[in-house]
């Protein structure tokens, strides 16, 4: 399946998806650093389009060559050209920005313009479906969007399952969004036009040390495919992740980061942007609280390496050089507190193929 890949960060999705056999034709990705990362893992050309905002001078991109993928930069910028360029699009994935709904970014929702872009990922699945023949949506976000004041869940529910642009939102049947849930709308003949299925996922029981609740969306326009298919059933969060040590030992070991025997003997605290932060888990404080790691005795954070290794990255995804110098860990620790958990999105995607070629198997047969 093709994909575009949008906040792209530092892809989680490529890193789960490619190995699935998942194409991505783009990204959209302005940030320096990530930009950086996407070059050097993903073949990535430097921003096409940057964000008028300070702090995107285009001097911090100079480094970056050539790349066979384009990167869109600022997603708010993509014309009906450049999609038209990138022909058939099955999947666009993405994680609008998450600060505008977590206690950390002091939940303004729909208020901040971060939270703003939600509405823009909307209105490019729109876009694209009439465009690109998109099939699927993938969308990620902190637990705080089921209980946004602004309602920028139900807005998007409504721009991807309704009007396209989320002007007429969904309402929640309680004062909040429920932890899992599934909509669809149908056309002016009664058929179904999208189905959308969202879920809260905990990435310790997908093979990583750390408590990270997110929630998981996936739209489906096309009507051989239930998006329930995708996220609806699975039994990995009946696990006890207090009997799974491989993944703690693989992570954390010696002061040295290498792997070894692992001294802090529970999951750890959420990953966050803010240079190895690690929260609390969910409603329990905010995600400013640092959490150290013991090892052979001593007290320290984690190193950019278990940071990676606790959200199910390859080593050294994020060890790139910016201008022939190694970049400065602080911008590694945001980058991998932004991103996904791969074991999640890895699992995501699985199912999202598998629902696809079960239908297609199911057409064969009859």
């Amino acid at each position: 399946m093709r994909v575009l890949s949008t906040f792209s960060g530092i892809s989680a999705a490529s890193a789960a998806w490619k190995p699935l056999g998942f194409e991505f034709v783009g990204y959209c990705e302005p940030a320096a650093f990530q930009s950086y990362v996407l070059a050097a893992r993903c073949d990535a050309t430097s921003p096409k389009y940057l964000p008028a905002a300070k702090g995107f001078g285009p001097r911090k991109y100079e480094s970056i060559r050539g790349g066979s993928v384009v990167n869109f930069g600022d997603i708010t910028q993509i014309s009906d050209d450049d999609l038209r360029a990138l022909g058939p699009v099955d999947v666009l994935e993405g994680g609008s920005p998450c600060q505008a709904f977590s206690i950390s970014g002091l939940r303004k929702g729909l208020a901040d313009d971060r939270g703003n872009l939600t509405l823009a990922f909307a209105q490019l699945a729109a876009r694209m479906r009439e465009i690109n023949g998109l099939k699927f949506v993938v969308w990620e976000n902190v637990k705080g969007v089921l209980s946004d004041g602004t309602n920028g869940f139900g807005c998007l529910l409504a721009g991807l399952a309704g009007d396209g642009a989320g002007g007429n939102p969904v309402v929640p049947p309680g004062r909040s969004w429920t932890a899992a849930g599934h909509v669809l709308s149908r056309d002016i003949h009664g058929n179904t036009d999208a189905t959308v299925c969202w879920r809260t996922i905990d990435s310790q029981f997908f093979e990583v040390p750390q408590r990270r609740e997110r929630v998981f969306l996936v739209a489906s326009f096309d009507p051989t495919v239930d998006a329930a298919c995708v996220l609806a059933e699975f039994d990995r969060q009946n696990r006890d992740p207090a009997s799974r040590k491989r993944s703690q030992e693989e992570a954390t070991g010696s002061g040295q980061g290498g792997a070894g025997e692992l001294i802090w003997p529970q999951v750890l605290g959420t990953l966050n942007a803010s240079a190895a932060g690690m929260s609390r888990p969910a409603g329990q404080g905010n995600e400013l609280d640092f959490v150290l790691v013991f090892s052979d005795g001593t007290v320290r954070r984690p190193t950019p390496l278990e940071c990676e290794r606790a959200q199910g990255f390859p080593d050294d995804w994020t060890a790139v050089e910016i201008g022939g110098r190694p970049v400065l860990d602080i911008e590694r620790y945001r980058g991998i507190g932004n991103s996904m958990s791969v074991p999640v999105m890895e699992f995501v995607g699985y199912r999202l193929r598998r629902a696809v070629e079960r239908t297609n198997e199911e057409r064969m047969a009859s």
